[in-house]
């Protein structure tokens, strides 16, 4: 976090790519809605959603909660700690989600 000249804090818009995956069996609409809730709390957050790479279901390198495969998307954005710390609740609630990772991407 960075102090902005004017006083207060600062948090600068950064790239990020996140990348998650679900339930290999989830409805293709069950997948849309989480994406768009997702793409929401970067945008209610001031972040911006660059893509959106859907790369559908693909084999799990160890099994998860009893699954082998799961549906993968990774979204690129910029956005803040405010962002990043909204996902990871959204991610930590939402049960269809089984694993997901946020990183920093180079500018």
């Amino acid at each position: 976090m960075f102090i902005h000249p004017e006083g207060g804090h600062y948090d600068p818009v950064k790239p990020y790519e996140t990348l998650f995956f679900t339930e290999p069996n989830i409805a293709e609409d069950a997948v849309d809605a989480v994406v768009a809730k997702i793409e929401g709390a970067i945008n209610r957050y001031g972040g911006q959603v660059e893509k959106v790479n859907r790369w559908g279901k693909r084999m799990l390198a160890y099994p998860v909660e009893k699954h082998n495969e799961g549906y993968y998307v990774l979204i690129d954005f910029k956005g803040t700690g405010d962002v990043l710390r909204e996902l990871e609740r959204f991610y930590l609630i939402n049960q269809n989600i089984l694993r997901f990772m946020t990183t920093s991407r180079q500018q």
